[in-house]
Parts: C-alpha cells; sequence; structure tokens
C-alpha cells in the first residue's frame, strides 16, 4: 500500500464520515396521498395494518397488497446539529439554515400482516454518530467506527424481541418458502425497538426520540416478501459506496478519472483566453468530431463550445480521465453535451462498419439463473465498449432535464425529424410526449427504471414493446446489413471529404506565418549576407595588396643575397686575413637568407589570407544564393496560400478566422471556425446514418440482442443474482448502452443503478451542475467511469452543506487529512475537477485568482440589463453576449422597486409584499403567462409570504434563489426582505456573487427587484444591481408599476 493511496483513502473516509451525519429527511406526513400515504401514529392509535384503521377500507388492484415501511425513534435532524455546535461551536456565517426535517433511529420492512421481514432492517447512521459524539467523544481514535457492527447487534436483539412465537404456523410456512418474518407488530413492539435502538445508541436524552411514521406502499403480491432496499433511504445513500470506493483506493484499484479528481499538484495551465493559437489548433478540422447533434445545419457551437467538444474527444476519448467545463449561465451546457453523445456515437458506428460480420462484434457468451428463468448475455468486442454514456447530478432536477430533453421533439431540427426517427414511437410512450429517438432513458430511482423496463421493454398488448420487435426480427428477412454500411460509409466518405477541404485551408492559415517568418528571416540573412561581402571585398583588397608588397620584398631580398653571394671572398683572401673576412661574409649571408626566409614566410601569410577570405565570400556567396531561393519559394509559397485561403474565405465566410479573430476577443468567440453549413449538414446526416445502422445491427443481430437486453432489463430492475460475475453484468449494461445510448441517474441512487460494477465499468460520465454537488456525492461515479466531463459553474449556487464547518474540520483533523482542500464546506465536484484541468482561465476570487476549466463564453439566454450584471459581478467579463434578436415585449423596463418597510416578521416585509401584488396583477393583466414567472428570494421566511402572494395568482411559481438554479423565466421578480434587525443575513447573501448571479441570469427578459435600495445597494454585487436598474418608487395611489 503506497502512502499516496493510504492518504486518498483516508479523504473517502473522512467523506463517508460527514455523510453519516446528513442523513435525507423522512418522507413528509401525508394520509390522503392515494398511492404511498404516509401516517404520523399516536401512541395508542391503530397502526395501518390493523384492523380498524382507515387504511383498510381502501380500495387496490387484487394483483397488489399493502406494503409498510415502518420509521421508528422520530427525533429532529435539528438536534443533531444543536449537538454538533455545541461540541464543536457554530457555524458563524449561516444566516437562512434550512429547516433539517426528521429522521429516524431505524426503519423496517412490514408486510401486509404486519410482519416485520426480518434482515431488512435500516439503522439510523446519524443517531448512532451522535451518541458516540456524546460518548467517547470525537477524541477518541475509533469516535466513527464500527457503525456496522453496532447495528448489528442492535438488529439482533430487535429480531429477538419480535420473534414469532414457537406455533406460528404463518411465519413457519413463509420461512420454508425462504421469508423469515417476525410476529405480528403492534405499537407496543414498536415502542419496545424503539426504547432498544435508543439505548443501546445512548441517545435518548440528546435526541428525544418518540414519533413513529408509516409508509404505505402498494406493491405486486409477488414482491411482497422482496427486500428492495425502501429503508436504505434512512441514511446517507453514498455511506456504503464511500466505504467501498476507500477500499479500492487503498487497494490501488482506481483508474485515472478518479486518481485526476484526488489531485492535488496543479497541471501546467493554458489560459484559453490568452492563448488564441491554442484554440485554434484545438478547433482544427482534424480536431472536429465526424458526428454532430441534428440541430439546424446554420445553427453551430460557440467557438468555446467546439474547443470544448474537440479537446474532450481528442484528449479523452482514445485514454480515459476528467475535463472540466465550466458552464456560466445561458453558454449552452446541453448544446455541448448532445455533440458529445453525437461524436459517442458515430465513432461507435464507424468501428461497427468496419467489422467483417455482424457476428465478429461478439466474442462469447456468459449466463446466468435468475429464479426459473435462464439469461444469455453476449460479451462485446472490446473496440465496441467504453462508449456507455451516463449523465448525472446531486440534483435529480438536472439529470431529469437533461434526459427528457434530449429525445423530445423539440431537440432536434424540424429538417431532420422525419430522417433521424429512432425507435421513435418507443421513444414518445416513454417520454410521454413527441419524440423523436429512443436515445436517452432516465433510471435512477426504482420507479423511474421499472417504468422504462415496462414501457420500452415488455409495453403493452395495444402497445407491444422492443422486447416484441426482437421477436418479430429475429423470425424475419430484414434489410441486409451491407446496405446500412455502405449507407453510413458514404456519409462518413462525405465528411472526411470536407473536413479535407477545410484541413488544407486551416494547413495553409497555420502555414502562413511560418512563410512570412521564413520571409522576414530570409531577407534580413540576404542582407547581412551582401554586407559581409562588402566588408570582405575591403578585407580581400587589402589582402591582395599585402600579397604583392610581400612578393616584391621576395624577390629583393632574394636579390640582395644574389648580390652577396657574387662577393664570397678567395681562398687567398681568406687566408690573407686568417679566416676573418670569410665569417664576415657567411654572417652577411645568413642574415640575408633570413631575410628572405621572413619575406616567404609573410607572403605566405598573406596568401593564406587571401585564399580564407576567397572561401568565405564564397561560403557567404553561397549561402545567400540559398537564402534567395529560399525567399522566393516563400514568396511563391505565400502567394499560393493567400491565393488558397482568399478562396476559402469566400467559401466560408464567418466560418474563416479574419484578421479581427486575432485582436478582437469578443469577435472571436462569437465567430464560429470552420463548421459552416455543408459540412455541418454532412456532419448531421452522417450522425442519422450512425442511428440506422445501430438499428440495422439490432436487426442483424435480433437473436443475440433480444437475449442480451432481456438480461439488461433484470439488471435494471435489480434482478440479478448477488454472485453473477461483474463481466457478465457489464456485458448486459453494454447491449444496453448500444440501444439507448445515454441513461441518468442521480448521484443518490447511482450505486444502487449500478450495483454489480466497479473501476472503470462505464465509458462515459457527464456531471451536469458539478458546482451544485458536495466533492464526496461524486467518488463512487468517477470510480465506476473511465473518462468523466464535469459541467457547471462555481460561481452559481455552491452545495448546500448541513454538517457544521467546525465540525468537518474535527473530522478531517480526526481522519488524518492534511488539506483543507477536500472539505465539502469548502469546493465542490466542479471546484476539484477545474483545479486539475489544463485547460482554462482565471476569474476573480475573494482572495485569490481561481482556475476554472475550459469555459463556455457565449451568453444566449439573457436581455439586457440581466446579462451585463451577472458579467461583471461574477465572470469579470468572461461571457460575450450572443443572443439572438427577439421580437420586443410589451413590458415595462426592468426596475428596482425600491420598497422601505416599516418593520419585518422575520425576514419578511409586508410592504413588499404588497409591492409583489401590484406586479403580478400588471403581469396578469399583460397577458404573461403563469408559468412565464418566477418569484424568488434569498430568505425561506420571505419564501412562505410570496407563496401566499402567489396563491391568488395560479400557475405562478415562487420559492427560494435555490430552487430557480437550472431554470428560466421570460420575467423574474426578485423580492430582497431582509430583517433590518439583523443586517448581517445582507452581508450573508453578498458574500459571495453566486446568489445574485443566480437570481438575475435566470430571467430571460425582464428582472423586477423589490427591496430597500438605500440598505442593499450598500452590499457588495448588489451595488451593481442597483447602478444598472432604474430606482422606481411605486406611487400610494397608483395600481400599476408602470407609470414613470
Amino acid at each position: 500500500m503506497s502512502h499516496l493511496n493510504d492518504s486518498r483513502a483516508r479523504v473517502m473516509e473522512f467523506w463517508r464520515a460527514c455523510e453519516l451525519f446528513s442523513p435525507p429527511s423522512l418522507p413528509r406526513v401525508d394520509p390522503r396521498d392515494e398511492r404511498e400515504p404516509v401516517f404520523r401514529v399516536q401512541a395508542g392509535a391503530l397502526l395501518p395494518w390493523e384492523a380498524g384503521h382507515p387504511l383498510q377500507r381502501r380500495r387496490i388492484r387484487p394483483n397488489m397488497t399493502w406494503r409498510y415501511i415502518v420509521y421508528g425513534g422520530v427525533f429532529q435532524l435539528e438536534r443533531v446539529r444543536l449537538l454538533l455546535e455545541k461540541v464543536f461551536g457554530p457555524d458563524p456565517e449561516n444566516f437562512d439554515r434550512a429547516p433539517q426535517g426528521a429522521s429516524a433511529l431505524f426503519a423496517m420492512l412490514v408486510t401486509e400482516e404486519g410482519r416485520p421481514l426480518l434482515g431488512a432492517w435500516e439503522f439510523s447512521s446519524a443517531a448512532w454518530a451522535a451518541g458516540r459524539t456524546v460518548s467517547p467523544g470525537h477524541r477518541d481514535p475509533a469516535w466513527l467506527r464500527g457503525f456496522d457492527v453496532a447495528a448489528g447487534r442492535v438488529g439482533a436483539a430487535g429480531e429477538e424481541l419480535v420473534a414469532a412465537l414457537e406455533h406460528d404456523t404463518r411465519a413457519a410456512e413463509l420461512r420454508d418458502e425462504g421469508v423469515c418474518v417476525g410476529r405480528p407488530l403492534r405499537q407496543d413492539d414498536l415502542r419496545a425497538l424503539m426504547k432498544l435502538t435508543a439505548d443501546r445508541f445512548g441517545v435518548e436524552e440528546v435526541l428525544a426520540p418518540d414519533g413513529l411514521l408509516v409508509k404505505c406502499v402498494q406493491v405486486s403480491r409477488r414482491r411482497e416478501h422482496d427486500d428492495d432496499g425502501s429503508t436504505d433511504f434512512l441514511n446517507s445513500f453514498i455511506v456504503q459506496d464511500l466505504e467501498r470506493v476507500a477500499s479500492a483506493v487503498r487497494a490501488g484499484a482506481y483508474g485515472a478519472a478518479l486518481d485526476t479528481y484526488l489531485r492535488i499538484p496543479e497541471p501546467s495551465r493554458v489560459d484559453v483566453r490568452k492563448e488564441p493559437q491554442v484554440v485554434l489548433d484545438h478547433v482544427a478540422p482534424e480536431q472536429v468530431p465526424a458526428g454532430r447533434w441534428p440541430q439546424g445545419p446554420g445553427l453551430p457551437l460557440a467557438l468555446s463550445q467546439q474547443f470544448a467538444v474537440n479537446t474532450i474527444m481528442s484528449e479523452l476519448a482514445p485514454r480515459a480521465g476528467l475535463f472540466a467545463v465550466n458552464g456560466p449561465p445561458g453558454t449552452g451546457k446541453t448544446t455541448m453535451l448532445r455533440d458529445l453523445i453525437a461524436a459517442n456515437v458515430v465513432e461507435r458506428a464507424l468501428r461497427l462498419s468496419r467489422l467483417p460480420s455482424t457476428e465478429a462484434a461478439f466474442r462469447g457468451e456468459m449466463r446466468w439463473q435468475t429464479g426459473d428463468f435462464r439469461r444469455v448475455v453476449s460479451l462485446w468486442r472490446e473496440e465496441l465498449t467504453g462508449f456507455e454514456m451516463v449523465v448525472t447530478s446531486a440534483n435529480n432536477g438536472a439529470v431529469e432535464n437533461v434526459t427528457t430533453e434530449i429525445p423530445g421533439e423539440k431537440a432536434i431540427d424540424a429538417l431532420w425529424r422525419g430522417e433521424a426517427a429512432y425507435f421513435d414511437d418507443v421513444a414518445s410512450r416513454v417520454l410521454g410526449e413527441p419524440a423523436w429517438g429512443l436515445v436517452a432513458a432516465k433510471l435512477g430511482r426504482k420507479s423511474y427504471r421499472m417504468e422504462f423496463v415496462s414501457k420500452a421493454w415488455y409495453g403493452t398488448a395495444d402497445e407491444p414493446g422492443l422486447r416484441m420487435s426482437f421477436e418479430t426480427w429475429q423470425d424475419t428477412t430484414t434489410e441486409p446489413w451491407a446496405t446500412a454500411v455502405e449507407s453510413f460509409t458514404l456519409a462518413y466518405e462525405r465528411v472526411q471529404a470536407l473536413r479535407s477541404e477545410r484541413a488544407t485551408a486551416h494547413d495553409a492559415l497555420r502555414d502562413m506565418p511560418v512563410q512570412q517568418r521564413i520571409i522576414t528571416r530570409a531577407t534580413a540573412q540576404i542582407t547581412a549576407a551582401e554586407d559581409r561581402l562588402t566588408t570582405l571585398r575591403t578585407e580581400f583588397d587589402d589582402a591582395k595588396r599585402l600579397e604583392g608588397t610581400a612578393r616584391e620584398e621576395i624577390t629583393a631580398r632574394k636579390r640582395s643575397r644574389q648580390e652577396h653571394q657574387q662577393f664570397q671572398p678567395s681562398l687567398v683572401t681568406a687566408l690573407f686575413t686568417l679566416g676573418k673576412a670569410s665569417r664576415e661574409w657567411h654572417a652577411q649571408d645568413r642574415a640575408l637568407a633570413g631575410d628572405v626566409q621572413s619575406a616567404e614566410h609573410a607572403l605566405g601569410t598573406a596568401t593564406a589570407r587571401l585564399e580564407r577570405l576567397r572561401q568565405a565570400a564564397a561560403q557567404i556567396s553561397h549561402e545567400r544564393d540559398s537564402r534567395r531561393a529560399e525567399l522566393h519559394n516563400a514568396r511563391s509559397r505565400l502567394a499560393e496560400i493567400q491565393s488558397r485561403l482568399a478562396v476559402q474565405q469566400e467559401r466560408l465566410g464567418r466560418f474563416f478566422p479574419d484578421e479581427r479573430w486575432w485582436t478582437d476577443e469578443k469577435h472571436r468567440e462569437s465567430q464560429t471556425l470552420w463548421t459552416d453549413e455543408a459540412w455541418n449538414h454532412a456532419r448531421t446526416d452522417l450522425f442519422v446514418e450512425a442511428l440506422r445502422l445501430h438499428q440495422a445491427f439490432l436487426r442483424a443481430e435480433a437473436r443475440r440482442m433480444r437475449r442480451s437486453l432481456q438480461a439488461a432489463m433484470d439488471v435494471v430492475t435489480g434482478d440479478v443474482p448477488a454472485g453473477v460475475p461483474e463481466e457478465a453484468v457489464r456485458a448486459a449494461w453494454q447491449s444496453l448502452f448500444f440501444l439507448v445510448p445515454v441513461v441518468s441517474t442521480t448521484f443518490a441512487s447511482f450505486d444502487r443503478v449500478f450495483a454489480h460494477l466497479t473501476r472503470e465499468a462505464l465509458g462515459w460520465l457527464f456531471i451536469d451542475e458539478a458546482g451544485q454537488a458536495a466533492p464526496q456525492l461524486a467518488a463512487g461515479a468517477i470510480w465506476r467511469s473511465r473518462r468523466v466531463v464535469a459541467v457547471g459553474d462555481p460561481l452559481q449556487l455552491e452545495p448546500v452543506v448541513t454538517l457544521p464547518f467546525a465540525a468537518q474540520q474535527a473530522l478531517r483533523r480526526t481522519f488524518g487529512v492534511q488539506e483543507e482542500h477536500w472539505l465539502p464546506g469548502r469546493t465542490s465536484v466542479q471546484q476539484l475537477a477545474d483545479h486539475t484541468n489544463a485547460y482554462g482561465t482565471y476569474l476573480p476570487g475573494e482572495d485569490a485568482p481561481v482556475w476554472v476549466g475550459a469555459p463556455l463564453r457565449v451568453h444566449r439566454r439573457c436581455d439586457e440589463p440581466m446579462f451585463g450584471i451577472s458579467n461583471t459581478i461574477a465572470y469579470d467579463g468572461l461571457m460575450v453576449y450572443g443572443k439572438i434578436t427577439e421580437a420586443p415585449v410589451e413590458l415595462p423596463e426592468s426596475v428596482w422597486i425600491d420598497v422601505v418597510g416599516a418593520g419585518s416578521s422575520g425576514h419578511w416585509i409586508p410592504e413588499e409584499g404588497a409591492a409583489l401584488e401590484r406586479i403580478l396583477t400588471r403581469l396578469a393583466r399583460d397577458k404573461v403567462a403563469p408559468e412565464d414567472i418566477f418569484v424568488i428570494s434569498p430568505f425561506r421566511d420571505v419564501v412562505r409570504g410570496m407563496q401566499q402572494v402567489a396563491r391568488r395568482f395560479p400557475g405562478v411559481e415562487a420559492g427560494t434563489v435555490h430552487t430557480a438554479q437550472g431554470k428560466e423565466a421570460k420575467v423574474v421578480v426578485l423580492v430582497l426582505g431582509g430583517d433590518p434587525q439583523r443586517p448581517g443575513a445582507k452581508a450573508w447573501a453578498a458574500m459571495r456573487p453566486n446568489l445574485l448571479n443566480v437570481a438575475v441570469s435566470r430571467a430571460k427578459r425582464r428582472l423586477y427587484v423589490i427591496g430597500d435600495r438605500a440598505s442593499w445597494s450598500t452590499q457588495r454585487y448588489f451595488n451593481v444591481l442597483a447602478r444598472d436598474l432604474p430606482k422606481l418608487v411605486l406611487p400610494p395611489e397608483s395600481p400599476t408599476y408602470s407609470d414613470r
């Protein structure tokens, strides 16, 4: 075990501990609910399964029966928070604390007869952890270890309390059928279980558990005794999964995506706002995926969207990892995701088209037994896997929006609605409204999964499902596979031909500055060579003169010596002078010989210098001539490039990068490159052909696919034995993803939906609204995925974390996690993903600039002034206005309606409520549809008051700013409120730009703000709101707000 893996595993354990204290709330009491009534059982009252209870008079279908989920020992979660604040200190930053609801000590399944299903119990981790916080206390090293053991012991003691009596024949019958039950329960039994659990957990005093809730659910009789996991919802949905992932991480059994997510060192970063050449390279035609979503060919992705799609597909698709996309409001996150989906569908189709036969798609089979049924799953070739796409989020609405929007008829352009039909009849039945294709399925909670299987696979006698289609196909002759391959191949070749044309232009565009640099360099080198040659000529002339002088000197010296040698003394003279004359002559001769030698050396030196200068001149002349040839070629190449680019610019128009593209940032972001209408049309045609190829494959392999998909339906509904090998379950999922490319689920349901899957079993994970998700929520989903794309915005709403910050810090220290980087109260899935992204930009932060992943920049939702306010307070001008001009609306302009209240009820100011009523009255008179109006506020006190007003205007939605995240409306009314006696509340709302950013950016056409302008405009960010919105004071006598 490495130190790195151990430290990362401790992060998982820390997150798990945080989740122990963060259970979901119990279901709301509602005895009148027709399908799933929830009763609060008072002391001494009848239980719902007992004769005489009102539930027993309700009629249900003959094949159905009641089953009960009993929540025993109900306690208020506020008590857990108060305990933690008492031990660790309060959170000073929370001025609008969410009501935390209630939980219970245990939940148990009870049959129609009132018998508990033994073993189908769940005990509260929050209650146990609260008891451990009291004793032995948080300083004990084993403070939060041992929940499963403790719960097991309480469960065993509880089963003894409610065990069936010795002569209980009904219990014996069920035991023979493999079902273990206790005796029929009375309220005394449940009260005894509540006391037992409270005593064992040590929470009788600190939590004061007392209440008893019973949720009544209709189930089919054949599933009456199944443990469907209903009681799991007592605790955090991800506690067990975090434990599972922690063990895998400690053993090193995790892949690149989770490795990246848990990485602290920053990668080498590229600021896309400062590096347009990098952007140009990443949107090159070679980088654009072959397939495209069927939206209008004249509606290409914005530059930043195309950058994100191309980079994700080029860097993640061939391998594995994590990529972050920053999605400010209205910048087209779903649009980007659609093109990623299309890219994957086309890539899988391309691999299919290259198979020698449809049978070659498989490499064998695996089998398992489910009850009386044998399931057979075909195993896919490795290269046809890895395309499984899952959309997930902490926000149930976000994932539902994506997977209900994608198949909807409006999701594709009318041009392709008939052409692109992909099991559209089944898709429409599943969606409940007109759909174009079965390309996405909403799974997640058990009811969604059952509904999908029922509607898509089984159908009804009048509307048969896909199972019947496959049975028909396997017995009939279908359209030849070869024909579908040929059509797809022709469409692919068309896309590639158009790509090649644009790639040539892009290559030329990249080559142009290269040639310009060559021309500049060669011209400078030629000039330098000419200058050097001029200098060499001067030096050569000097050297030539010196050589001539040296030759003359040699001639003179030799002549002097020759003359001297004519006068050599005779023998007589030498004898007469006793040798003196001879000696003197020889001495002079040697001197003259030396003079000759010196002159010869000087000549050699001069000649050598002359030769060196001659060679240098020849070399420089050669280099000059080479540069001249290079200059000529570069000029010719540049002229050719310019000519070719002029043709391409004429052909591509606004899809070609002009000079302004490099110098004008707003122009650059608004101008999409290369993906003109012709190429987009061909790429969309290819996506349509890819879907047809998938359909042709399903028909050609109907027998294999029917069996595999039947097994997949068992997997989806949870009817798979525990011992089935993961490889078999994975193959079943891969078959479903072949039929339906995208499925969705929340983080809460992820490990239940994909219960049998482990490390990197899924191809793609798209995390939507990642800025709203606490970091621990995504760990299990990322662990199961090879490639992860986190899409969100840390400058919109942040994760809601109910655990006090001081308690988070204590837990962090307890588990030996050194870095505050991992605190749920200080980060999000998006922030962790952004941190690891190589491509992005910096935005202003509270203390230092904040790095965000590849930003989507073109905003197409809001009119001014909403766009400008959002762009100023949150994004430092990052967004570029790109909204298509709409017809003007006959409504008063956006304003700040200044209201100064005389008093307040909490944060609710009655005078603001009166102003709201007048606004809604005017909007109704102006024929604004109620569903086009959002009324929002930062504070829940205000929301309660707004809802009272909104009831008089049916259809108008009123809620907190948090409930508006991910939504938009034609008109938004922001009611600020704010208790004048609690000025810190306004400071809380203005602590960061997130809350106001979300509020403002929900409004497409108009924003009306109601509040005390003087007090709110002193707050950070709200001063920009006041600057950009005109002030309006409603006259007391005026019935409207438009008389200005």
